[in-house]
């Protein structure tokens, strides 16, 4: 992979998510390319149905290999990816040739990346998966789902205030 195609694949990331998060991880991105700190962002939005196919893996039979991760995708999807709020990405490395190949294992450059992420503030790392970050604005998926914060985003409005006769 040539740094364009990294550069091309993570911006078209970037922009499918919520805008105020998009915000933030285009600048933590730009930062760790300045530093010359090449990441690539492979993952962004999933749908519930991709993140129940995830969570089968390991567990379900004929989905084989490690489980990847704990988040449900039904009945309500349990990872910030499906709500526009979560990222995956993992660090370049150079090979003899010039080209470039994802370092799953280069924890020095995560290290890094996550320092950068902290500093720029509103993204949160979680200990147990090295390559996520996810908007630190919200507590987590079901905060993203309750009625409540429903409610918050979208008020309702009073007919009685609007006009003043309507409650007689």
């Amino acid at each position: 992979m040539t740094l364009k195609q990294a550069l091309e694949r993570s911006e078209g990331h970037i922009k499918s998510l919520e805008p105020n998060f998009q915000k933030k991880v285009a600048k933590w991105f730009s930062e760790c390319w300045a530093k010359k700190i090449y990441v690539l962002v492979y993952c962004s939005v999933r749908t519930a149905e991709e993140q129940e196919e995830l969570y089968k893996k390991g567990r379900v039979p004929g989905h084989p290999g490690p489980k990847v991760t704990n988040a449900r995708g039904y009945p309500e999807c349990q990872s910030m990816h499906c709500y526009k709020r979560a990222i995956d990405f993992v660090p370049l490395v150079e090979t003899a040739t010039g080209s470039f190949i994802a370092g799953w294992t280069d924890e020095e450059t995560y290290a890094i990346a996550h320092k950068i992420a902290e500093s720029i503030g509103g993204l949160r790392r979680l200990d147990w998966e090295e390559p996520h970050l996810e908007d630190a604005s919200v507590s987590g998926w079901r905060e993203l789902v309750s009625p409540q914060k429903q409610e918050v985003n979208n008020p309702k409005k009073s007919v009685s205030k609007k006009n003043g006769w309507a409650s007689r």
